[in-house]
């Protein structure tokens, strides 16, 4: 079985490397690895202080630290932020992104890491000095500390979208956190009439809206590149446990059934690897169709994932079950993958949708077929 790097490259080998050495680091809360290692500025423009970088850079990193196992928030730091930003006006959008850039700023989503950007779950309303949030957001990442997150959200009266940046010494403290499946700190927001100045709205309307596609479009092809760096290293560590582990005398890798089966996982990570490079093939043209094929990938990807973490999670065994095991933990995240920025039965949704709704997820929830659920 041959697994050749998706995104070679220097970056790689500096994710590599890192990932390697911090591989039994569950919790970065007392330091900031993503902005000493400065994979903060890697897609921001030069001119705004960043390196310039494109998303297959980004690629580089998640694919290192996916073949590892460790987690770090880099599709929210240093992909989902930077591009909401650059819907600021362009003064506002330079000074914040050289700020990420310097290190004086730390700033992070606050968006749930189980649904799409363009599901937002707080309300805005405008006041005489600003506005005023209301909403919950469960499930977002923590895992690094911020000092400002960027909060998504509708306006009342016109339903446009529009971004905030608030600081964090705003927000109340989350209701709850929590460790999710694959590792990660995540915590749950309420915004009970948290009120903001009206600076703190950076942008609104189309500009929001597309900030918010662009960035889900990105955190979607960086979470299939973990996905599809997981899978090989998932099937790399079955192929060696099957050599290694004997039964009856003979290895395990000598039953013609779990040959099979083994073989099975590398056409479906050989098929994964495929869709991952035509998305980002369309992604750097600028394909009409990307929205598309996104969702196609994210659907096929989800239940090809699944099925590959649950054959070896049996064939290892009793040895499946145990977080000790890297197999396990990369079990575990190509799981919980599934349900990063939508899960494949939201995706299949949006795609089973009349043409014109696919963009709005209350009504594309309410096209689709009846049959659909989530036990399909």
């Amino acid at each position: 079985m041959s697994f050749t790097q998706l995104f070679p490259g220097m970056l790689l080998d500096a994710a590599d490397r890192f990932a390697q050495d911090h591989a039994a680091t569950q919790d970065f809360a007392d330091t900031d690895p993503i902005r000493e290692m400065g994979w903060a500025c890697t897609v921001v423009a030069e001119a705004s202080g960043g390196v310039g970088g494109t998303l297959a850079d980004l690629g580089s990193i998640v694919e290192g630290l996916a073949t590892h196992g460790l987690h770090l928030p880099v599709v929210e730091t240093c992909a989902v932020a930077p591009l909401l930003l650059q819907a600021a006006a362009p003064e506002t959008a330079t000074r914040w992104l050289e700020a990420v850039c310097e290190g004086s700023a730390k700033v992070a989503p606050m968006s749930a890491l189980s649904a799409s950007l363009d599901e937002i779950a707080v309300q805005a309303r405008q006041l005489d000095i600003g506005y005023e949030l209301t909403g919950a957001v469960q499930g977002v990442d923590v895992s690094l500390e911020a000092t400002h997150y960027l909060v998504p959200a509708l306006l009342q009266g016109t339903g446009e979208a529009a971004i905030f940046l608030v600081d964090k010494e705003r927000i109340p403290a989350p209701a709850t956190t929590y460790r999710t499946m694959e590792g990660r700190r995540a915590a749950d927001f309420r915004l009970e009439q948290l009120t903001v100045p009206a600076l703190a709205c950076i942008a609104s309307g189309a500009e929001a809206r597309d900030a918010l596609v662009r960035a889900d479009n990105a955190a979607l092809l960086l979470t299939a590149a973990d996905t599809v760096a997981s899978l090989a290293t998932l099937i790399r560590q079955t192929v060696s446990h099957l050599k290694e582990r004997r039964q009856f005398g003979v290895t395990l890798s000598s039953f013609q059934v779990l040959r099979h089966r083994t073989a099975d996982m590398y056409v479906r990570y050989l098929g994964a690897k495929g869709l991952l490079m035509h998305a980002f093939q369309e992604y750097e043209s600028g394909a009409a169709s990307l929205r598309r094929t996104l969702r196609l990938m994210k659907v096929a990807l989800a239940e090809s994932a699944r099925v590959c973490a649950e054959s070896a999670i049996q064939m290892h065994g009793g040895m499946g079950v145990s977080e000790e095991v890297l197999a396990t933990r990369m079990a575990q995240r190509l799981i919980a993958s599934e349900f990063r920025y939508g899960d494949r039965l939201t995706h299949a949704s949006r795609l089973l949708a009349p043409q014109g709704l696919e963009g709005t997820p209350q009504q594309a929830q309410s096209a689709a077929p009846s049959n659909l659920s989530r036990s399909s």
